[in-house]
């Protein structure tokens, strides 16, 4: 036998060790993706934020179970885009019960947040493992792994999150159209200042939690997706523009259709929440720039 042939089943089985057997892949896999809805019903004995931390340590917690078990990032991202679609499943099913009418302008968005809040548990564990992975955990195999992996998940997420904003600015307020239609243009006196105090006592009643941090992160993932696709463009100035047009574009129509009060505040957090979600794709890009010494700029691809 040569010593290529020798190199590359040595690689092989490599590759195979100190993986559970496949049953006990597929059992673990079942029970992760089922105990993300189980886990939204159980949180609701708790009280935000604590409730939001319980989900979170569950995706995590789930997550590295499985990686522990399978040491693939695909099966993980799996995990993570079934979960997501499992949470979906049991919040629509739930709301049809009241007709279609009702499901797409009462959406229950403390409910949309803590689904976001379990997928975003779950990924942040793939992408921290990948991102200081050396040595063996650095092979083809497994960066080619965590790519798929991070593709599939990304678009199960990208789906639902694009369903999630039409819903948010177009079917649940054109439900809820108020010829009185209000406009405030003065920075932290309209949502700012209601959610504010409530933030800064520590008081999370009434969803308050969910709504400040919900409002604030909503344009997060499109502000971190973006970076990714753009960072290699010259013209990066446009994607300063972006949030600001779109955000802009949102609050003048709430205001001209008088479909929604119009709140200079909601448009400053937005933006926010959109830069930093581009400041966190620049951070993972170069905390593994760092940690390879330049050879590996980024863990993310799509190509």
């Amino acid at each position: 036998m040569s010593q290529r042939t020798t190199t590359r089943n040595n690689s092989r089985r490599s590759s195979r060790l100190h993986t559970a057997h496949p049953a006990i892949l597929t059992v673990g896999f079942v029970l992760g993706v089922l105990l993300h809805p189980l886990s939204i019903g159980f949180s609701e004995k708790f009280m935000s934020p604590m409730q939001e931390v319980f989900l979170f340590s569950v995706a995590i917690g789930l997550t590295l179970l499985m990686f522990l078990l399978s040491k693939s990032h695909f099966l993980c991202s799996f995990l993570q885009a079934g979960g997501l679609l499992c949470n979906a499943a049991v919040f629509t099913i739930n709301r049809l019960q009241f007709g279609w009418s009702d499901f797409l302008q009462h959406m229950d968005y403390e409910w949309w947040f803590r689904i976001i809040l379990m997928w975003v548990g779950g990924v942040s564990v793939t992408i921290l493992i990948r991102l200081f992975a050396h040595k063996k955990w650095n092979a083809p195999h497994i960066r080619k792994s965590f790519g798929k992996g991070f593709m599939v998940s990304s678009i199960v997420f990208c789906i639902l999150y694009i369903f999630l904003l039409l819903d948010l600015f177009v079917f649940q307020r054109s439900a809820y159209a108020d010829p009185a239609a209000t406009l405030n243009l003065i920075p932290f006196k309209g949502a700012f200042k209601t959610y504010w105090p409530h933030i800064k006592s520590g008081r999370f009643t009434d969803g308050i939690f969910v709504q400040f941090f919900g409002n604030l992160l909503i344009f997060a993932p499109l502000g971190f997706y973006l970076q990714l696709w753009w960072r290699n463009h010259k013209n990066k100035w446009i994607l300063c523009l972006i949030p600001v047009v779109l955000a802009a574009v949102i609050e003048g129509c709430q205001y001209i259709f008088k479909i929604g009060q119009s709140d200079i505040d909601d448009l400053w957090m937005n933006v926010v929440g959109f830069f930093l979600g581009v400041l966190a794709a620049m951070i993972l890009d170069a905390i593994r720039k760092l940690v390879t010494d330049g050879k590996e700029k980024t863990i993310f691809s799509f190509r």
